[in-house]
């Protein structure tokens, strides 16, 4: 005979909160060799910036990626980059687009400047020694009398004015006329593709480089203009007629003197593009002149779909500024988008005042972390049946199709090391899938724990629930199975949970819709033939929302007090703990600062990658599990709790109610601390069924109605020991 068993999640110790450290200790091993920062969390379309973030005198890195408006910290310690999502929390709440850290005032500390609607803003920089990075927002004289202004000012042909972007421009900030203070450089807002100079005046009318006072010069700067990828038009002319001749999609600047000729040169790239330019200036910086444009660096091409951005940063520790090149863009928009290589890097094997970039590699810091481009999903089983959790990770595209990456646990239950042993799971990639986000769970009632996923067409449309069965009661094996279609369309960017919401012993749907409302899908079928039906379309509370998207969720008892909580993550890469939110009659008591910042000694709530897709796992064999986050960045963030313990040395394990009257229920709950195998045998000692895989701090419910009544004993194999608990029919 078979026993079905459905699971809770419940345990049996105290009540802790949801307070989680980022964990950057557990090893990743890619090939032979092990990762040295594998939970940064992914990159896509960070800007580069180097500042000294810990006031020691040495560069670090702030980044920001566009993809995920989230800053992104790096100390250099002894020469190398490590993780530091610490500093990220102070950083100005307003960063959006851009952020581009330049010291304009001379002090020695660099400060920030960002995008906003009506132009560009600035911070300065105020940190002291021994203390966090701390911001002041400037604001500036408009001329008249009354509130200041929020955004940079420069004078126009009528007095001052905004100095206006497009939303994906990069202008240049940096000393144009060599006269000590930053000036401007920028695509103008509207009209013609032609750079436009801002001079600062700050020398020339105080005698120091403290202030910001511009006016435009010229909206023509060396006669050039942009008429279309690779056309160009020169000394003044306009661009042909088949040219564009408006400011369509995002400019990027970066000004520096390439040919050590004591002027300024320009690289240059487009929102439309996939190369950068350089236009040499054969004037000066009083007369400039631009003549040609040539892909650039010359011996190897920066080619980036789309819109490549150079920066001009130290990033190899040698003090010599270094070439870097990343996407622009803010969502991918077509499938051959490489985010898994997205951040070139060319090495000045020159100097500064004659740089000479050579092309060292496509995936700089992306190749130290986990990274599967974008859009990773985690999910976490015993995949091989040896007691610890494997990882397996969804993408949006691996190439031109989606897949799952599958990484082995080569360590153990209480220290793991993962180790990549495919791209391509089962070889999804073949089904032309792109999106693909899984889950474990028993599709078809058969006890034993199958693979669950969504997934797109290759034209993002078309999106549904699917299945493949699994095979063995304890690991994984789809061996002769096929795809399965649950028939329950969503919206490509949605995502599901299956999870028993109602205690009826029944995967059930949530679901994460695109307005930011939360749906219950109730399953009013059988365990072995889901029909599902709609329950509850604001489920908690949670109705559409212009403040959330695309709810993602992940369900698991979490601080140990029996209880199921609810995990939610948004489009802003932050989580939300619903506890026990089974009882809860709305979303409003959910905590949000659950990370520890040991720099404020406070928690946060932090973003974690932009869009975010949350799982728990029990990576360390302790009383609370983690989280795992996957994110837009196509990276992972380890969450571990801070208050969890080891388990002791004795399985925990209980069995009720015993005896079992068949008369009131047919249920047996067992529940035992850590992962286990268990059986059934008879007092003739014949084993009942199939030993069945047993997660740690769960309560598994097993239906013995068709068993007689009689004395039967469980016996449990935990750790290469067995163990045995005796229970009675009646």
């Amino acid at each position: 005979m078979r026993l079905t068993a459905v699971f809770i999640f419940i345990t049996h110790l105290a009540l802790a909160q949801f307070t989680y450290v980022l964990h950057q200790q557990v090893p990743v091993i890619i090939d032979q060799d092990t990762l040295t920062m594998p939970w940064a969390g992914g990159l896509n379309t960070a800007q580069f910036n180097t500042i000294d973030l810990d006031f020691d005198g040495d560069d670090d890195l702030a980044l920001f990626d566009r993809m995920a408006n989230r800053v992104i910290t790096f100390l250099n310690v002894d020469g190398r980059y490590v993780p530091a999502p610490e500093y990220e929390a102070f950083f100005p709440a307003e960063i959006e687009g851009f952020m581009i850290l330049r010291d304009f005032d001379c002090d020695g500390r660099k400060d920030l400047f960002t995008k906003d609607v009506q132009g560009i803003k600035v911070f300065k920089n105020i940190i002291e020694p021994g203390q966090p990075p701390a911001w002041q927002l400037l604001t500036f004289y408009t001329g008249f009398p009354g509130p200041r202004s929020p955004v940079l000012l420069t004078k126009g042909f009528s007095g001052k004015i905004n100095l206006q972007l497009q939303a994906d421009d990069m202008p240049a900030l940096v000393d144009v006329d060599g006269d000590g203070d930053l000036d401007i450089m920028n695509i103008k807002f509207v009209g013609n593709s032609t750079i436009e100079f801002h001079k600062n005046f700050s020398m020339e009318r105080y005698g120091t480089c403290d202030s910001l006072d511009f006016e435009r010069i010229t909206q023509t700067w060396g006669g050039v203009e942009e008429c279309e990828c690779d056309v160009f038009a020169y000394n003044n002319e306009p661009c042909s007629t088949g040219g564009r001749q408006k400011h369509a999609g995002g400019k990027s600047l970066l000004v520096l003197d390439v040919d050590n000729d004591g002027d300024m040169d320009v690289l240059f790239s487009e929102a439309e593009c996939t190369r950068i330019y350089k236009f040499t200036n054969v004037g000066n910086n009083e007369a400039p002149l631009i003549t040609s444009a040539e892909t650039f660096p010359a011996n190897m091409p920066v080619n980036i779909l789309l819109y490549p951005i150079p920066y001009l940063e130290d990033v190899d520790f040698d003090g010599v500024k270094d070439l870097i090149a990343t996407p622009g863009i803010y969502a991918r928009e077509y499938l051959n988008t490489n985010l898994k290589h997205s951040t070139w890097f060319y090495k000045n094997t020159g100097t500064n005042e004659q740089p000479q970039f050579t092309f060292q590699r496509q995936d700089f810091l992306q190749h130290d972390m986990i990274d599967v481009g974008d859009n990773s999903v985690p999910a976490f089983f015993d995949a091989d049946a040896d007691g610890d959790l494997d990882m397996f990770i969804g993408t949006f595209v691996n190439g031109l199709r989606a897949s799952i990456y599958y990484y082995e646990n080569v360590g153990t239950r209480t220290e793991p090391v993962f180790k990549f042993i495919t791209d391509d799971l089962l070889g999804l990639s073949f089904h032309n899938f792109t999106n693909i986000k899984p889950q474990f769970a028993d599709m078809n009632g058969d006890a034993k724990t199958d693979l669950v996923f969504t997934a797109s067409n290759q034209f993002g449309v078309n999106t549904n629930l699917y299945y493949i069965a699994n095979t063995n009661a304890a690991g994984l094996n789809f061996s002769g199975q096929q795809v399965q279609s649950l028939n329950f369309p969503i919206n490509s960017s949605e995502n599901i949970l299956v999870t028993d919401v109602n205690n009826d012993f029944l995967p059930d749907l949530l679901v994460g819709r695109l307005n930011g409302s939360v749906e219950y899908w109730q399953n009013t079928g059988t365990s072995s033939s889901p029909n599902f039906t709609l329950f509850n379309s604001t489920y908690l509370g949670l109705g559409p929302s212009i403040l959330r998207q695309n709810i993602s969720m992940a369900v698991a008892d979490l601080n140990a007090d029996g209880k199921f909580d609810l995990v939610l993550g948004d489009q802003n890469g932050r989580l939300t703990i619903i506890a026990d939110f089974k009882n809860q009659e709305d979303a409003a008591s959910g905590t949000t600062n659950i990370l520890f910042n040991p720099l404020s000694a406070t928690f946060t709530n932090q973003n974690l990658g932009g869009r975010v897709w949350p799982t728990v796992a029990n990576l360390f064999n302790t009383t609370k599990p983690a989280i795992v986050v996957g994110n837009t960045l196509g990276g992972l963030h380890l969450l571990q709790h801070d208050e969890s313990q080891a388990l002791p040395d004795a399985p925990q394990i209980s069995l009720y109610p015993n005896p079992v009257i068949l008369e009131n229920t047919a249920i047996l709950n067992i529940s035992v601390d850590r992962p286990a195998f268990a059986y059934i045998v008879g007092i003739t000692g014949q084993q009942i069924g199939q030993p069945m895989p047993l997660q740690g701090n769960q309560v598994y419910q097993f239906r013995v109605d068709g068993l007689s009544a009689g004395i039967y004993i469980m016996h449990f194999y935990i750790n290469g020991k067995y163990f045995a608990r005796r229970f009675i029919i009646q």
